[in-house]
């Protein structure tokens, strides 16, 4: 049986329903009192707002303007990227205060993530390999951003805006999106194979973002990163020829599922964030 056939039809994760925009990085907290812990929360923030500002500018440029200045928007975000290296090498001999430590376990997952993904980025060729590259780039800025307001927050004992925070969520929402919709009727199998492991890795960051100030938001964020990982590794396997007891029915359940959780985030999203 052909995956086409067997296949759920594809969610539609309607990108209006986010209120934060994916773009919109949290400010950034110079203006906070310099922390005297041992970790340099105050640099961290300040320059990681810089640096995934400068990539973001780079790769996802939009106006004549900035389309004219390519070059020195590379040099710039290439410049920005060594940053995120030297920055981790030095977080690695800190002395991180136990209350930043999870944030900060965080922040290098995700720069980890980022650093692979724009190093990558110019080595590839197929379309599917540079789609995922370009995914990663735009949702781990986004998971940064977040991961360095809380840092800001943490060291100077801020409370937590939940809309300056959930960008991260965002901007991975909006990967998952755009993964979902390239599971077309005529796409090939090695797109859809491509969209499912983005849509794994993309699941895996986003129950990784269930550390906002809502404990209910977090518990819909875990509860739908799981149904969308049980949903690609399901169709994973049926493109191997490895269904087993996965039915066509067994996955429509799923994107029905998957659909009413992504609304339900949303909702919740849009109330909390106003």
């Amino acid at each position: 049986m052909s995956f086409l056939k067997f296949r759920r039809h594809s969610i539609t994760l309607t990108l209006g329903l986010l209120t934060v925009a994916a773009f919109a990085l949290p400010p950034s907290t110079a203006g906070a009192a310099q922390s005297n812990k041992p970790l340099p929360a105050k640099k961290i923030v300040t320059k990681s707002d810089k640096d995934i500002n400068a990539i973001r500018t780079y790769f996802f440029c939009q106006t004549a303007k900035c389309k004219k200045a390519a070059s020195a928007n590379e040099t710039t975000a290439l410049s920005a990227l060594a940053d995120l290296k030297t920055e981790m090498k030095i977080m690695k001999s800190d002395a991180v205060p136990t209350s930043e430590a999870a944030i900060v376990a965080k922040y290098q997952v995700d720069t980890k993530a980022l650093v692979a993904a724009f190093t990558n980025y110019p080595k590839e060729t197929a379309s599917d390999a540079v789609a995922n590259n370009i995914g990663i780039i735009y949702y781990q800025t986004s998971n940064i951003g977040s991961d360095d307001y809380l840092l800001g927050c943490a060291s100077t004992k801020t409370p937590v805006s939940f809309k300056t925070w959930s960008v991260g969520v965002v901007g991975v929402a909006y990967a998952m999106q755009v993964a979902t919709q390239a599971e077309t009727a005529t796409a090939p199998a090695s797109t859809i194979a491509s969209a499912n492991e983005s849509l794994l890795a993309e699941a895996a960051s986003m129950k990784s973002d269930a550390n906002g100030p809502n404990a209910a938001f977090n518990k819909l964020l875990v509860q739908f990163a799981a149904t969308q990982a049980l949903d690609s590794r399901d169709s994973l396997l049926v493109l191997e020829n490895k269904a087993g007891t996965i039915t066509p029915a067994v996955l429509k359940a799923l994107s029905t599922k998957l659909s009413a959780e992504f609304k339900k985030i949303a909702a919740e999203q849009n109330k909390l964030a106003t």
